[in-house]
């Protein structure tokens, strides 16, 4: 039984977690406002999680964090409140395929005098306003055909220290395994 145990608890050390960093960048958008398309603006992003319920896709339940141009919508969200609210309501990502994300943050003042926001939906727009007595501001930035997007991963560091941990645990299990068969004791495969 302590046998079966061990070579559990030594299996799920030596196995990945699969939780990955991805960071992405889009880059061209057409600036709504101005009608024209412009070549060097970049929205830059990550995203932490696993594919838990492996269905090769990476759902909104299943990410820790969702960061655009520097800004978590994932970790926000526990700090909205009836003034502000943070977010992200949709996400979803399969490798080789789209990412599609809908994610922002907006709000008032209680008297509704001053207000803004600012707010992503992917293959579509980045869009912001902002508002106060006597002004509206409304801005955005539309993705096009010659918008261009790269994305790469890498195992959070937990997956790495669980990895490397278990890799000495295994080749400890397996040399204490071999004196006792050259000895001619009974035990035979540490794990079955």
């Amino acid at each position: 039984m302590l046998r079966t145990m061990l070579c559990a608890g030594l299996a799920a050390c030596a196995l990945p977690v699969h939780a990955e960093t991805w960071t992405f960048t889009y880059q061209g958008f057409h600036d709504q406002n101005a009608d024209t398309f412009v070549a060097d603006r970049m929205l830059t992003g990550s995203f932490a999680g696993q594919d838990s319920d492996g269905d090769g896709t990476v759902s909104r339940a299943e990410i820790t964090s969702l960061i655009l141009n520097g800004y978590d919508y994932v970790g926000c969200q526990s700090q909205s409140n009836e003034f502000w609210q943070c977010g992200t309501e949709a996400f979803s990502y399969k490798p080789g395929s789209a990412l599609q994300f809908t994610a922002g943050q907006g709000g008032a003042d209680p008297e509704g005098w001053v207000g803004a926001g600012h707010y992503y939906v992917s293959g579509q727009q980045e869009s912001g306003f902002s508002f106060r007595p006597g002004q509206f501001d409304i801005w955005a930035y539309q993705w096009t055909p010659q918008t261009t997007f790269a994305i790469s991963s890498a195992p959070e560091p937990a997956t790495w220290a669980l990895m490397l941990g278990g890799l000495p645990l295994a080749a400890w299990a397996t040399r204490r395994r071999k004196p006792r068969a050259a000895r001619g004791l009974p035990g035979g495969p540490a794990c079955m």
